[in-house]
């Protein structure tokens, strides 16, 4: 076998776990209704430290099935089977495009704070004036020991010729990032756009950017955002434009290649005009361990990441533990 990681039979494992778990959660699940249901018909006393044990329970298991099941669903469709697999090499082959099966280290330093990332299935292709281009599906884990968040999505990713500032377009139409816990741009950091765009898109850039981030994303660039990008995130940082979206980007149906390569066609076009722009506050930044000009670096220190923040979703799980440990604790007390 030429990519004996293909197999990865570790994530074969991980499909049974996650499969197991669900089972495991919904009998436990049926388990908690009835028993409540059976004490309530038959008119017991129930002691109230017992009643909130049970509430407990029920509400962990009602939490976790679903959640497990979405996991198992969603690790189950990126398996891919040798013919698959066959099919991409055969059209990366065809096109003059490099493939690589994967899975492999994540190689994008400025996602490093986001946890583990993971690659599969990248095909790789230069343009006519040897711009990289490359389009896989990734995995990004993040969490600690105790618990564990697996973030699935694909990107087309386009390499720039100098670095850009740090601004993010987040397609306010994506329901999939709802129960996401991936940290998000500080909403301080939020540009207004004019027209109907903020109704498609939420642009953020460093504070004291808002002008770059305009002249960057023009009207002209944002409508064509619109009308091909529709439920991508776009994203700049360093020398790398990213669209990303929750789905997987590499498939072996052709209408939605035609889609992909329409989308990255469209914002290949404009990226020769963003690489005209120029950073003064980098010119006369002074380099901490020299003492001398970094014009070479393209991006004063302010402009090159934005600030984050925690998602809502991840304020509502800390909301729903804080409510469990109090309603335990009450009962305790009582």
């Amino acid at each position: 076998m030429a990519n004996p990681q293909v197999a990865a039979p570790g994530e074969r494992v991980r499909r049974i776990v996650l499969a197991i778990g669900a089972a495991v959660s919904w009998l436990g699940l049926l388990a908690m209704i009835m028993g409540t249901v059976s004490n309530l018909t038959r008119g017991r006393d129930v002691e109230p430290d017992d009643a909130v044990g049970m509430i407990v329970m029920t509400a962990l298991f009602a939490i976790a099935f679903p959640v497990l099941v979405w996991a198992a669903v969603r690790t189950g469709r990126r398996r891919m089977r040798p013919r698959q697999h066959w099919a991409l090499a055969r059209f990366a082959a065809d096109n003059g495009f490099a493939y690589l099966p994967g899975p492999a280290l994540g190689d994008l330093p400025s996602w490093s704070y986001r946890g583990s990332l993971t690659k599969a299935r990248a095909i790789r292709a230069r343009t006519t004036r040897g711009r990289p281009i490359e389009w896989c599906d990734y995995e990004n884990r993040y969490g600690n020991s105790a618990s564990h968040h697996t973030q699935f999505g694909g990107w087309i990713r386009i390499g720039l010729r100098r670095p850009l500032p740090h601004i993010v377009l987040r397609a306010t139409q994506r329901g999939a990032r709802v129960l996401s816990t991936a940290s998000v741009p500080d909403s301080s950091q939020r540009l207004s756009l004019e027209g109907d765009f903020d109704s498609h898109f939420a642009l953020y850039c460093p504070s004291g950017y808002e002008r770059d981030a305009l002249y960057l994303f023009t009207p002209d660039v944002m409508a064509r955002a619109v009308d091909e990008a529709g439920g991508w995130d776009i994203e700049i940082v360093d020398d790398v434009l990213l669209l990303t979206r929750s789905r997987d980007v590499v498939t072996t149906d052709p209408a939605e290649w035609s889609e992909i390569i329409r989308t990255t066609v469209a914002f290949a076009g404009k990226i020769e005009q963003w690489e005209r722009w120029r950073d003064d506050r980098a010119e006369s930044e002074p380099d901490g361990a020299m003492g001398l000009p970094v014009a070479s670096v393209g991006v004063a220190a302010g402009g090159r990441r934005l600030r984050t923040a925690w998602s809502t979703a991840t304020w509502v799980w800390i909301g729903l533990g804080v409510a469990l440990i109090a309603t335990v604790v009450i009962a305790y007390l009582l």
